[in-house]
C-alpha cells in the first residue's frame, strides 16, 4: 500500500504566495521602493523560506520556485497590484477584517510550509535536529529575509506574539507522531497545522508574548 504524502493544496498554496507577497510589497511601498524593489520583497517575503530550504539545506536540484513559473507570476501579480493601487490597499491593510484575514492565512501557513519542510527533509536523510530546522526555515525564513533585506532587526528574533514557538512546538507534534507513533506523513500533518494555527492565533488574540533574557545589559542598536 503506497504512503500517503502530505502536499500543500494548490488552491492554499498559490493564495498564501499571493497575500505574502501582497504584504512584503507594501512593506516595500511605503519604503519608497520602485516597481523592481517592491517585487523584490514580494519575492523574497513569499518565497524565501522555501529559498532557503531548497538552495541552503537540501540542494536537490532546483528550487521549487523555479520548477514551474506560476509562483514567479504570482509574485508579479502582487507587485503589479501594489504598485497600481497600493494605497489602497494600505487602507484596507488598517480594517480588522483585513487584518484579520491576514493573520489567519499566516497562522495556517506556518505549520502547513514546516510541515513540507520536515517532509522533504526526511525524505533526504536528515538528522531529527536538521528536520526540525528546515521545519522552521521553511515556515519563517522568508519573514527573516524580508528584515534583513530592508536593514532590519528580524521579527521573529525580538520579543513578541508566538510565531516561532508556535512553528516549533508544531514541528515536535510532527515528528512525535510520524516517528513515535508511526503515523503516516499525511496523518501526521493535519495535527501539525492545527497546533501551530491555534498557538499563533491564541498569542495574537490574547496577546501572549515572549520576553527578552532579564539580566542582560541592552546594547544600544545605534552602535
Amino acid at each position: 500500500m503506497a504512503v500517503q504524502v502530505f502536499t500543500v493544496p494548490l488552491y492554499f498554496d498559490y493564495g498564501a504566495t499571493f497575500l505574502w507577497g501582497i504584504t512584503g510589497a507594501l512593506v516595500g511601498a511605503r519604503r519608497g521602493y520602485d516597481l523592481s524593489g517592491v517585487a523584490a520583497l514580494a519575492l523574497i517575503s513569499s518565497t524565501g523560506g522555501g529559498l532557503m530550504r531548497d538552495g541552503l539545506f537540501l540542494q536537490n536540484g532546483p528550487p521549487a520556485l523555479l520548477q514551474t513559473p506560476i509562483y514567479l507570476l504570482i509574485v508579479a501579480a502582487a507587485a503589479v497590484l501594489v504598485f497600481a493601487v497600493g494605497a489602497r490597499l494600505d487602507h484596507y491593510r488598517r480594517y480588522r477584517h483585513f487584518s484579520g484575514l491576514i493573520q489567519v492565512v499566516d497562522a495556517l501557513g506556518l505549520g502547513a510550509y514546516a510541515v513540507v519542510g520536515m517532509q522533504l527533509a526526511i525524505d533526504s536523510g536528515i538528522s531529527l535536529p536538521g528536520v526540525v530546522l528546515i521545519g522552521l526555515v521553511n515556515a519563517v525564513g522568508g519573514s527573516i529575509l524580508r528584515d534583513l533585506f530592508m536593514r532590519q532587526e528580524p521579527e521573529a528574533f525580538k520579543p513578541g506574539t508566538l510565531t516561532v514557538v508556535a512553528v516549533l512546538i508544531s514541528c515536535f507534534v510532527f515528528l512525535i507522531l510520524e516517528k513515535g507513533f508511526c503515523f503516516s506523513p499525511y496523518v501526521a500533518a493535519w495535527p501539525t497545522i492545527i497546533t501551530a494555527f491555534a498557538i499563533r492565533l491564541f498569542s495574537v488574540r490574547y496577546n501572549v508574548r515572549t520576553r527578552a533574557l532579564r539580566g542582560f545589559i541592552q546594547e544600544d542598536k545605534d552602535t
